[in-house]
């Protein structure tokens, strides 16, 4: 018989830490709080981290990894540019529904981050939008290429496509789940009439 892999004590911490911000804020939580929920003596929290600063960098930093990895294993899917596109938006809403404390995360450190870590925040979005958008990029253009998608700009394109992506990831916070799959079948939906070759 074999048994489940239980969880590091490292990924424990960053679960608590995920939970707790989520709840309380960056400000508004320590790291006693972290160790207690995680069943450890405070100090043996830095022995995985440098301080509260260096654990919220590594969730928001799983987070962000996260979305993208969806965007790329999309990229990689081999399927019509449509079904592509369609799936990385679908995947992406599936995985903030899915990882709900990760989300909040995101958008409380974007909205207002702690100024210590302000900068690195900016940072690391900034560079993953930018991996985002390059894959988003390609797939218009292969699109064009093989006549799926008319000619147009791809730059412009991944842009547009990235607007759609933010402004469905924000809907979520306004409407119902089944609203939000509703909006991204309508919305995407006339995305692709606008660009269908």
């Amino acid at each position: 018989m074999t048994t489940k892999p239980t969880k590091s004590t490292k990924e424990n911490i960053k679960e608590a830490a995920t939970k707790l911000f989520a709840k309380k804020g960056y400000s508004g939580m320590t790291i006693r709080e972290i160790a207690n929920e995680v069943g450890i003596k405070p100090p043996s929290v830095y022995a995985f981290f440098e301080g509260k600063d260096d654990i919220f960098l590594a969730v928001y930093k799983d987070a962000l990894n996260g979305h993208l990895s969806i965007v790329e294993s999309q990229f990689k899917n081999n399927q019509s540019k449509k079904v592509q596109l369609y799936s990385i938006l679908k995947s992406a809403i599936d995985f903030q529904y899915k990882e709900d404390l990760k989300a909040k995360i995101i958008v409380r450190l974007m909205t207002s981050p702690p100024e210590i870590i302000k900068e690195d925040i900016i940072k690391r979005f900034g560079s993953m939008e930018l991996n985002e958008y390059k894959i988003l990029s390609e797939i218009f253009r292969q699109g064009i290429e093989n006549g799926e998608i008319k000619e147009c700009d791809s730059h412009a394109l991944a842009l547009s496509f990235q607007c759609i992506m933010d402004g469905l990831f924000w809907q979520m916070h306004r409407h119902s789940e089944e609203e939000i799959y509703a909006r991204l079948d309508i919305t995407f939906n006339q995305f692709w009439n606008g660009i269908e070759k």
